[in-house]
């Protein structure tokens, strides 16, 4: 069974949080005290990851996702999904449109590998070494991806010391790693381009894996979204300072 939870208020308004390759739903614990007196939060570990760890899918795809998904969200909500959570957020929305009057993407790509007509990815090399290092030497490889995701920030150390300690809390199954990091090669450009709902792309300055300066791209490819840039944070920055977010957040249809 895929694992969720709600917290919050019973009353407040229904948000939908979705965690990123390799980390489950303990990633938001700075985020919510910020939100749980507005909103009825659903938290989520994606199948695999976190205690959703006997949920295997197969194929593991983001079709098979998504229909995970459909049956422990709300009837309707706002979707904040983080690196692939926004992709999968994206493909959620595009199948299920009246169950997300919107979304909100953060440090999140259309397209986390590069492509001859795409520059604002991990270069295919690297991620082709990336996995074959992560079906050898899984636990290994997550420690190194982390540090490229806090590469940057002032709070490096800190929040390094934190996903560590979230990771601690429930480790993901190697297999679960290795199906889900599929889903990071993906373009899904033509998912963004087709899916039509309100939109925010958060993108963050420091950020070395969704970097900043696509934000001219989501741009072209989703027009009518909103594109913002977080200054001073990294990857994972929210989880040292989640008081820009949950204001974005607080303020997205407001």
């Amino acid at each position: 069974m895929l694992y969720s939870e709600t917290v919050g208020s019973a009353t407040g308004k229904p948000l939908v949080l979705l965690h990123g390759w390799g980390m489950h739903s303990g990633l938001w614990q700075t985020l919510l005290p910020q939100l749980q007196q507005d909103y009825s939060v659903t938290l989520i570990d994606l199948p695999g990851l976190g205690r959703s760890a006997g949920c295997q899918l197969q194929p593991y795809n983001l079709e098979t996702v998504v229909s995970q998904l459909e049956t422990v969200v709300p009837a309707s909500a706002l979707w904040l999904g983080w690196s692939l959570g926004g992709v999968i957020g994206m493909a959620f929305a595009q199948r299920f449109p009246e169950r997300v009057h919107g979304l909100i993407t953060l440090a999140s790509s259309p397209c986390f590998v590069e492509r001859p007509d795409w520059s604002f990815g991990m270069d295919e090399p690297t991620y082709s070494q990336f996995e074959q290092d992560l079906a050898a030497h899984p636990a290994k490889t997550l420690q190194r991806f982390n540090m490229l995701q806090v590469q940057g920030s002032t709070t490096a150390r800190a929040d390094l010391k934190t996903l560590k300690q979230i990771l601690s809390e429930v480790q993901p199954t190697d297999q679960a790693l290795v199906d889900s990091l599929a889903l990071l090669r993906g373009d899904y450009r033509q998912l963004y381009r087709s899916t039509r709902l309100p939109v925010l792309h958060l993108l963050c300055q420091l950020d070395i894996l969704a970097p900043a300066n696509m934000a001219n791209a989501l741009k072209a490819l989703q027009p009518e979204a909103l594109v913002e840039v977080l200054a001073d944070y990294s990857h994972v920055g929210f989880v040292s300072a989640p008081q820009a977010l949950a204001a974005k957040v607080r303020a997205f249809q407001s």
